[in-house]
């Protein structure tokens, strides 16, 4: 979609669009400035401007980025987060931060913003710089101020790019009300004038504490203090082992790196020491040989309604292998599994060799106490993979009431067919919007869709991507399905 298609898109859902100069253009009498608008744009905080204006600013500007005033005239109060800290700052400083839309804004460093709906007539939010609060990294664009949205330009040469929400696609259903602090916040900002360092420091930073563990290894990058520096060099031994799918010499880098922000460094012998017993352990090593190829991680994941499953970290491999109980405890399907998705050969082995190893590893093991929202999404892929088993239709415009139907290699279904055969199974949404954002989680979009020529507003995803998240090899479920039912 072009920009100035993009542009009227966001038009349409009440957001007053401006054009914002493109990164090759800038004003020569403000060449710093990379977010000056083309044109006065004062007037966009008071009035929207049509599609006909919006066709002739693009017209005109044909590369321009988009902005959007922000405020009561878009309906929209932007939270502007910059750097890789400012996240933390705000849920340790205000509230937790919620799944509102966000959009990556491209910096290098990290960044984004999260939107919420502007609570109406009666506040006039005006914007905020968090550094003269003492929070650096932290800005409210609301009324008389804008922002650069997708898919424009950042000046670093990324886009910004919208998050699991897209409103030009989704809508604004998923825009959220400000919680009440941060309604307090952003309505009195000078309250909020934080003495305190902007950033994490040695003295701050917990690891055990639960509000850190979303962001932990931005927090422990800034270093730690003595009594936790062995802990946390363990975490991020492992956490760069995976990154470097098991580069052992990148990982020392990065380490050592690391070291030298802690009060006091660790010895480089004690760093070493950690790393290699987080790298050397003997019992992913015994797997490793059986198997045939180099693994450097086995996270065993518990969810809350009892299922589990082995995430196994395969070094050269760029996702990892999620493995059920049958998959990992029977020899022959772990092998033909892992030989698919791995091109390795592996030689068969004894079943009391086989379940000697296994045992080994699964003893070294991490143990992740899932969430509920992955629970949700255990349940929902299950519930759709067992429908799509039962086959196919010659006219699936007229059994998309069951729970899903697949047309042209994409599986559609409704949201209220899913809800309802959910709430037979026993699990029940709090709402739509939340089986929806599980949905989105899962990787479906919602529109409309042509099915034998009847148009139908369904939610949809691609029957390869649908394979995919549910770790199954490609074509498996199509392979499967009978020719009609």
């Amino acid at each position: 979609m072009s920009l100035v298609e993009t542009a009227i898109q966001y038009s349409q859902l009440g957001w007053s669009v401006f054009p914002i100069r493109a990164i090759d253009d800038p004003h020569p009498d403000d060449p710093s400035n990379d977010k000056r608008p083309y044109v006065k744009w004062k007037e966009c905080q008071e009035t929207r401007a049509s599609e006909k204006k919006i066709r002739s600013w693009w017209n005109k500007f044909k590369n321009a980025r988009i902005g959007i005033a922000t405020g009561s005239i878009s309906g929209i109060v932007a939270i502007d987060f910059d750097g890789p800290t400012a996240r933390g700052q705000f849920e340790a400083k205000i509230c937790d931060l919620p799944d509102t839309i966000m959009q990556n804004t491209g910096r290098p460093e990290g960044g984004f913003h999260a939107l919420f709906k502007h609570p109406g007539n009666g506040y006039d939010i005006r914007p905020a710089v968090g550094k003269h609060l003492g929070i650096d990294g932290i800005d409210i664009r609301a009324d008389g101020a804008y922002i650069v949205v997708a898919p424009s330009l950042h000046k670093s040469g990324k886009q910004y790019q919208w998050g699991k929400i897209d409103p030009v696609e989704h809508g604004l259903d998923d825009l959220l009300d400000m919680p009440q602090e941060l309604l307090e916040f952003c309505t009195s900002p000078s309250r909020y004038k934080f003495k305190d360092a902007p950033k994490a420091t040695l003295d701050t930073f917990d690891p055990e504490q639960p509000k850190n563990k979303p962001g932990w290894v931005n927090e422990i990058l800034w270093g730690v203090k003595e009594g936790q520096r062995n802990h946390c060099c363990a975490k991020l031994a492992g956490y760069y082992l995976r990154y470097f799918s098991g580069d052992e010499d990148q990982a020392w880098i990065s380490l050592s790196g690391w070291n030298m922000r802690n009060k006091p460094p660790l010895e480089d012998s004690e760093l070493r020491k950690v790393l290699d017993s987080i790298k050397a352990r003997e019992g992913i090593n015994n797997f490793s040989e059986v198997v045939g190829k180099s693994l450097y991680n086995l996270e065993i994941l518990k969810y809350p309604d009892g299922e589990v499953r082995y995430n196994l970290y395969v070094e050269g491999l760029d996702e990892h292998i999620q493995l059920t109980p049958e998959d990992l405890i029977q020899h022959r399907k772990f092998r033909t599994k892992f030989m698919v998705l791995t091109r390795t050969v592996m030689k068969p082995v004894k079943d009391e060799t086989w379940f000697r190893v296994v045992e080994g590893a699964l003893q070294d093991a991490q143990v992740i106490l899932m969430s509920e929202d992955e629970t949700h999404i255990a349940v929902v892929k299950r519930l759709i993979l067992n429908d799509i088993k039962r086959g196919s239709f010659d006219n699936p415009e007229d059994h998309i009431e069951n729970v899903c139907v697949i047309y042209n290699n994409q599986v559609h279904l409704y949201l209220s067919s899913v809800a309802r055969h959910l709430q037979f199974q026993g699990t029940r949404f709090g709402s739509t919007k939340e089986l929806g954002t599980v949905l989105r989680m899962i990787g479906f979009k919602n529109g409309s869709s042509k099915i034998n020529g009847k148009v139908l507003r369904t939610w949809r995803i691609e029957l390869p991507d649908f394979e995919k998240t549910c770790f199954l090899d490609p074509g498996i479920v199509a392979v499967n399905l009978p020719d009609t039912v």
